[in-house]
């Protein structure tokens, strides 16, 4: 399952745990809840954390093949055909990077959806 995914079946699971505490009030489900709900928090930061590594790590690959193919076509005065290859490459690591700037923002907001859970467990106790 995609991280994001699992980020918002956590989100529903802990917003029906939360009704069904307002309704029936008990502490220790409560606490039992927040102490979950905090590990999985974590969890989800250190998968946000990894990602953003990913997300940098391509970042420079990509602009290290843009300067590359920007320095070879000044070289070669132009476009030329010896540069296809790296105008591919070029495009690939530019489009991956979209795809992962994609990923590492819904993490980030999904990731950050979940303070709010936080906040609304400890106004159950």
């Amino acid at each position: 399952m995609l991280m994001d995914k699992e980020i918002l079946a956590h989100a529903r699971f802990v917003q029906s745990e939360i009704a069904r505490l307002k309704k029936a009030p008990e502490a220790a489900a409560a606490a039992a809840l927040l102490a979950y709900h905090d590990m999985m928090t974590r969890n989800f930061q250190h998968e946000r954390q990894i990602h953003l590594y990913v997300t940098l790590f391509f970042a420079c690959l990509m602009i290290g093949s843009w300067a590359v193919a920007l320095i070879l076509m000044l070289n070669l005065g132009g476009l030329d055909p010896a540069l296809w290859p790296m105008g591919l490459l070029v495009l690939i690591l530019t489009v991956l990077e979209g795809f992962y700037i994609r990923h590492y923002y819904r993490l980030e907001n999904r990731t950050e959806k979940l303070y709010q859970l936080t906040r609304e467990i400890y106004e159950l106790n």
